[in-house]
């Protein structure tokens, strides 16, 4: 678990190598280094708490997870951190200057500290204040109605500060390039965020997976005029295994493989590769590129404090894109997911930008950087 936990996160090579003092050449690589620590934390109680408090920061817990941890609402984790219950480690924004959702950020070692009967206490002890009070329910809710309307009057004040400035020190096309940019990045976390809702919610799969394709479709519409403009540089990222393979074995071969106790079909099918592939019976088939990523790049030196950046699988962006022999190769940092995988949109996030919010200043962005192409 710890291995897994230091491997996630922005945790560097030399980061590692400074902690188990070794030297900047050391060869060894990360996942051996990793190896390494959590083999001196488990026999060593004075390098635990050097540990943790080296990598307070990248190993802090974000507001999801917290709320996974705990078990808890996104109400029940506001209203702790506001009675001083959780200690903040530190804030952070979401986003790029003046335009991102700040939030908080805590020390993981406390928040594992937590016990369910202190949480337990804590709920207790609210609903004991609540019920002296004789604050109910609908009170509470108009609270949180009117706490969401000015994050909402908030980022609308920042947001139009932060265009009046690209336009002032810029241009009408660099700002009309960013406002694109902008909400294309939200309309990707939109089409991510249906996707997650279409698997999880039965009923209405089909409403979210419509959903889900239009979001990809705009994203998609918006990355063909964005590698138009000056501001684009698009990449190309191959993984090591960017191939998607399929095999299905015959019965006989089937039986061939059980009998000699290869780990699995693909052990079979490496061994004795010439064999299946003359087989009739048996199926294989490769889809090169399949999980190969196109990668843009929003960004403009006058504004080096922002920058947009999105992925498109091959097998989708293939049909509109160069092909990847002409394009430039990006590396993926192992440890930033994000980079291939996107991520669901965060509580506070689908208050200030609602999908119908998201909607529509995405096709008004849409409409403004045609003009420059």
């Amino acid at each position: 678990m710890l291995a897994e936990l230091i491997s996630s996160r922005r945790i560097l090579k030399s980061q590692l190598l400074d902690f188990l003092g070794l030297p900047d050449n050391s060869q060894n690589k990360k996942d051996s280094l990793v190896s390494q620590v959590v083999s001196v934390l488990e026999v060593n109680a004075a390098e635990q708490e050097r540990f943790w408090e080296t990598f307070k920061s990248e190993l802090a817990v974000e507001p999801v997870e917290l709320e996974e941890i705990l078990q808890c609402s996104k109400i029940e984790r506001q209203r702790w951190i506001e009675e001083g219950k959780l200690p903040i480690l530190e804030q952070r924004s979401m986003g790029n200057s003046g335009l991102g959702i700040a939030y908080p950020v805590h020390d993981r070692r406390f928040i594992l500290s937590l016990s369910q009967t202190e949480i337990d206490r804590w709920r207790q002890e609210y609903r004991d204040r609540m019920q002296n009070n004789g604050k109910n329910t609908q009170a509470i809710a108009t609270e949180v109605r009117q706490e969401n309307e000015q994050s909402r009057i908030a980022f609308s004040s920042a947001w139009e500060k932060i265009i009046a400035e690209w336009e002032a020190q810029g241009s009408a096309e660099i700002s009309a390039t960013f406002q694109l940019a902008y909400w294309t990045v939200w309309a990707s976390r939109w089409a991510k965020e249906n996707q997650i809702n279409s698997i999880q919610t039965i009923e209405y799969n089909e409403m979210y997976e419509a959903r889900r394709q239009e979001w990809y479709e705009r994203k998609n519409q918006a990355v063909k005029l964005l590698i138009q403009m000056p501001y684009a540089m698009l990449y190309f990222y191959r993984p090591l295994d960017a191939d998607k393979l399929y095999l299905e074995l015959c019965r006989d071969h089937q039986e061939m493989m059980q009998d000699g106790y290869y780990w699995d079909k693909w052990d079979f099918f490496y061994q004795n590769r010439k064999q299946v592939s003359r087989c009739r019976e048996c199926i294989y088939s490769e889809t090169k590129d399949y999980y190969s990523l196109y990668y843009l790049e929003i960004k403009s030196d006058k504004f080096p404090d922002f920058s947009f950046s999105y992925h498109t699988p091959y097998p989708i962006g293939r049909k509109f894109l160069p092909h990847p022999e002409t394009l430039p190769y990006v590396n993926h940092v192992e440890q930033d997911g994000v980079f291939r995988f996107g991520r669901p949109l965060l509580e506070q996030e689908k208050v200030i930008h609602t999908e119908r919010d998201v909607l529509l200043k995405f096709e008004a962005a849409l409409v403004a950087a045609k003009k420059f192409v």
